[in-house]
């Protein structure tokens, strides 16, 4: 597969991620108080999602996979630390966004087995 069409499959493949991350942030923001140690697994989650993305777009699979395991362990802990009280709705949202980054995850696995 050309570059330009891996790289247009993974982008929208991210798109179902991306907008039920911003949504989800938006409800921290507006919903209810996100605690300090919640904060930081948070920064954890964002930072290790960010890199998971770029070394993804980078094909470097290897060093992808690394930064998704510490966005797994640094996401569970998170919600399994903090979200067991959460609005029904929010649940939702957060169920949604990791099937949605199963997609991205499937996508990206697919076009590794192809290259």
């Amino acid at each position: 597969m050309d570059a330009a069409l891996r790289t247009l499959c993974l982008g929208l493949a991210l798109v179902p991620y991306a907008a039920l991350a911003g949504f989800d942030g938006w409800l921290h923001e507006k919903a209810r108080r996100v605690p300090p140690t919640e904060q930081v697994l948070h920064a954890i989650s964002a930072l290790s999602l960010v890199g998971f993305v770029v070394l993804v777009f980078r094909a470097s699979d290897a060093a992808a996979m690394a930064m998704l395991v510490v966005y797994g362990v640094s996401a569970s802990l998170d919600e399994f630390g903090f979200h067991a009280h959460l609005d029904r709705r929010e649940r939702r949202v957060h169920f949604a966004s990791y099937a949605a980054m199963a997609l991205f995850i499937a996508v990206w696995q697919i076009q590794s087995a192809r290259a």
